[in-house]
């Protein structure tokens, strides 16, 4: 739950230190994360991290201050158009709850 006390949390909170939570997370919880290492060879604006469970989520991370530049808001409209779950995740999307939430919900088995 987000409180007064954990926005200044959320301010301090690098992007590495957001991708470590949710990688840790990610493993706790079974689920497939993919982050390129070193994506200076990779295509420009390409989102952060791709998590696969029941289904397939794709993130890009932003500090709370952080811009999603030209090129990722590309990446992130073309993949929401085609149909894929695509969306920013922020410090304060995990002291919100949000993020747990939506790793949570990768780990329900779909019913047929």
């Amino acid at each position: 739950m987000r409180t007064t006390a954990s926005r200044p949390l959320a301010a301090a909170m690098s992007e590495a230190q957001l991708l470590a939570i949710i990688r840790r997370a990610c493993r706790t919880l079974g689920l497939l994360c993919y982050h390129t290492y070193n994506s200076r060879r990779s295509e420009p604006g390409f989102p952060d991290l791709v998590i696969v469970g029941s289904r397939m989520i794709i993130r890009e991370l932003k500090t709370e201050r952080g811009r999603v530049r030209p090129e990722q808001r590309v990446w992130l409209d073309a993949l929401v158009r085609a149909g894929q779950d695509a969306d920013v995740w922020r410090p304060d999307d995990l002291y919100s709850g949000r993020i747990i939430r939506e790793l949570v919900g990768l780990c329900r088995r779909e019913v047929a």
